[in-house]
């Protein structure tokens, strides 16, 4: 293999930290400090006293280097000085377009939009309970946009006038601004192509589409048309090519988020709109700083992840910028694809090979509003609803054949195999079905489904099959349609989406169970904690093996996830099961509690979501809670390469926990693998591992002065510009 494509395609895991990041919960997020100088700029916006802003900008100032580098912090921060600045001054300021839509969207109706983000984000107000909260929730995440995206201070922290130099676009050429939010760089690339060039702003979000619509109104810009996108490729019609595909801020979910065969179109269309080989796609992205403590705040990616990736799918890498420590520039010029995948060599544990297109982690939450699935599963989901509604029991065989033989190809791992259980017990005579509620867990998932003559799940199947399309079902059967929530609320369904599959009895038929269960080698006596239990599937399962001398800690960080596991466990006064509610940083147990730690279908969230402090904490938690000698046993789904069908929610590539782990103390001494889809790791702590020591002058895992680091960063920054 040639070294230079070797190279693109190893990667080597230095440290603890994951190689891509999405999102973040804001419970760990938002600081003291960040909540404080919030409500300094609400009370300013009732009270209106100078004084507040000051305190604001003070606290800002100490924040945004320490804990919130390319976050919301700086807009804010920009807010309360424009609020201070003389009358005129103001004037000039807002003479700039994008600038007076930035403000005049945050401010008009008595500044509504700022109040509603401020309030929401930093908890003053929270969603109400027992209301559906989606349009709210919409509100929230297109003004978190706005405000990051159109930040009028975004320079401050990512360095803007460079990464524009970097694009090489010059008038008259033509530029697709894929997922370009509110514009921030569309409009910069229209003044930048001149009259004779193109701009086209490719975009999902239809607040976002409504705002940019209405600036080009406003500000009468010929050069820059609006486009509706979707997962089904950037947007551009088939006979628009385009010199340059610009991406900022949006490929750590296309490699993270996507199916493989939703980033196999989306590819596929960049490849289409560049036209011909030598058209440049290019990248912009967050990295997670190795070696240094001034945080990117937000999701972030290994630019090795994606060169790698996108060499398979026929882009070179043609230079790389780095202006700021955590903000990349990757410029890949379009080539053929290659005919052949490179023969990988063997390659030590702490690295990682990128053996295909196939994204090494996928972060897919399998319970969402938005089902998924084909139009034969629409199908055969529709028929499963009309053998129930009109008791047709030779349309319920036709459903229960429908699924039998769609679950291998497309559905691994969520609900078909479930519903086909459920069909079979409704055509099963008194006697079948009770051998098939034998097991007292079975018998109380399945009265949750079949009860009151099957309500629940025909009250699923309406909403999971888009049957309440508002329109004719039949003529909008191949349309991936996005269930409003108005009737019944999106969050209870995903609930009972993920109650349905989890504690599902059928599940033994993709996950070999069974075989899984033997490699565990859980004993009686034992003591062990179940992570992430969810409905409590596997806590079940233990409860049995370890017997009445031992002990299952059902750990969970939604009660709700597992409510019916606490009334199974409550009703059948099960006394060698305890749940414990607890944290994304802790596992919530007691210091040498457990022989054995196990995490079923946990460790990619841990990895692909957890902040790195975060993370850290949990992984340190795991370690406390472990007697000596014991074992962290890990189940997850693996990424399968490009012929076998995947498993239908998140995975990840085990070596990459296994490299990971490394670095957290822990070595790998067994594995097993279920079928592609399946694996389990067994780990057990290094005999020389020792706690790492607590720095009181540390911050959130490894945040130090932020005023000397950011120093650091830019003289890092200017010395690669160089």
């Amino acid at each position: 293999m040639d070294s230079k494509v070797q190279d693109a395609l190893r990667i080597t895991i230095e440290d603890q930290q994951s190689l891509v990041h999405l999102g973040s919960l804001d419970s760990f997020d938002i600081t003291a400090g960040g909540k404080k100088a919030a409500g300094l700029m609400l009370k300013y916006l009732e009270k209106h006293d100078d004084n507040l802003l000051k305190q604001a900008i003070d606290l800002y100032e100490s924040l945004i280097p320490n804990e919130n580098f390319g976050g919301e912090y700086t807009a804010l921060e920009w807010i309360c000085r424009f609020w201070l600045a003389p009358e005129d001054a103001k004037k000039g300021i807002l003479t700039v377009p994008l600038v007076n839509s930035f403000w005049t969207e945050l401010s008009e109706n008595d500044y509504d939009n700022l109040r509603t983000y401020l309030q929401y984000k930093y908890h003053f107000v929270e969603y109400p309970k027992n209301e559906d909260n989606t349009a709210k929730k919409a509100r929230m995440r297109y003004l978190e946009d706005f405000i990051l995206f159109d930040n009028p201070d975004r320079e401050r922290w990512e360095d803007t006038r460079h990464n524009l130099e970097k694009v090489g676009l010059k008038e008259g050429m033509s530029v697709a601004d894929v997922g370009c939010g509110p514009g921030y760089f569309t409009f910069k690339f229209s003044e930048i192509v001149g009259e004779s060039g193109k701009v086209y702003a490719s975009e999902t979000n239809p607040r976002h589409l409504e705002f940019l619509r209405k600036y080009v109104a406003a500000n009468k810009i010929d050069n820059v048309e609006v486009i509706e996108s979707s997962f089904n490729g950037i947007g551009l019609p088939e006979d628009i090519r385009v010199d340059v595909v610009y991406m900022c801020s949006l490929y750590h979910n296309v490699y993270a988020a996507f199916t493989d065969a939703e980033r196999e179109v989306f590819v596929g269309s960049i490849r289409r709109a560049l036209g011909k080989n030598g058209n440049r796609l290019v990248i912009v992205d967050n990295d997670l700083v190795t070696g240094m403590d001034l945080p990117y705040h937000g999701p972030y990616i290994n630019k090795q992840l994606i060169i790698g990736q996108l060499w398979y799918y026929g882009f070179e890498l043609e230079n790389t910028f780095q202006f700021t420590p955590q903000r990349y520039v990757l410029v890949f010029k379009m080539t053929d694809i290659p005919e052949q995948t490179p023969v990988m060599e063997k390659t030590p544990e702490n690295v990682v090979a990128v053996g295909s297109p196939v994204s090494m982690v996928r972060y897919r939450i399998i319970g969402t509003s938005t089902s998924g699935y084909t139009c034969r599963g629409k199908r055969v989901g529709r028929i499963m609803h009309e053998g129930f509604t009109e008791n047709d029991e030779a349309k319920l065989q036709k459903a229960y054949d429908g699924f039998e033989e769609l679950w291998p190809k497309e559905r691994i791992g969520d609900d078909y195999t479930a519903l086909m259980w459920l069909i079979k017990y409704r055509l099963s005579g008194e006697q079948e079905r009770s051998n098939m509620t034998e097991d007292i867990f079975t018998r109380d998932w399945a009265a949750f489904w079949c009860g009151d003559d099957f309500a629940n799940l025909k009250t699923y199947l309406y909403y999971k099959f888009d049957l309440a399309l508002p329109d004719d079902p039949d003529a909008s059967i191949d349309v991936n349609y996005e269930y409003s929530g108005t009737e019944f609320s999106i969050a209870k369904l995903n609930l009972w989406n993920e109650y349905l599959i989890f504690d599902n009895p059928n599940r033994k038929l993709w996950e070999h169970t069974d075989d899984m269960m033997k490699f565990c080698d859980i004993k009686p006596g034992e003591k062990i904690a179940d992570i992430g239990c969810g409905g409590g599937y596997f806590t079940w399962q233990f409860s049995k093996m370890v017997g009445e001398k031992g002990l299952v800690y059902a750990t969970e960080i939604n009660e709700d996830a597992m409510s019916h596991l606490i009334s199974f466990v409550e009703d059948n006064k099960i006394s060698n099961i305890k749940t414990v509610v607890t944290k994304m940083n802790t596992t919530g147990l007691r210091k040498n509690s457990v022989d054995t730690i196990y995490m079923c279908s946990a460790y990619h969230a841990v990895y692909i979501t957890d902040i790195e402090f975060v993370k850290d904490a949990f992984i340190e938690s795991i370690h406390n809670a472990l007697k000596k000698g014991g074992r962290l046993i890990i189940v997850d789904n693996a990424v399968t390469d490009r012929d076998t069908p995947p498993y239908y929610g998140p995975g990840i590539k085990p070596e990459l926990i296994i490299a990971q782990l490394i670095h957290y103390g822990f070595h790998l001494v067994d594995r097993w693998q279920g079928g592609p889809q399946r694996f389990a790791l067994i780990f057990a702590e290094d005999e020389d591992y020792v706690p790492p020591k607590k720095d009181k002058n540390m911050k959130n895992g490894g945040m130090k002065s932020g005023k000397k680091l950011l120093q650091q960063a830019l003289r890092v920054r200017d010395k690669r510009s160089e």
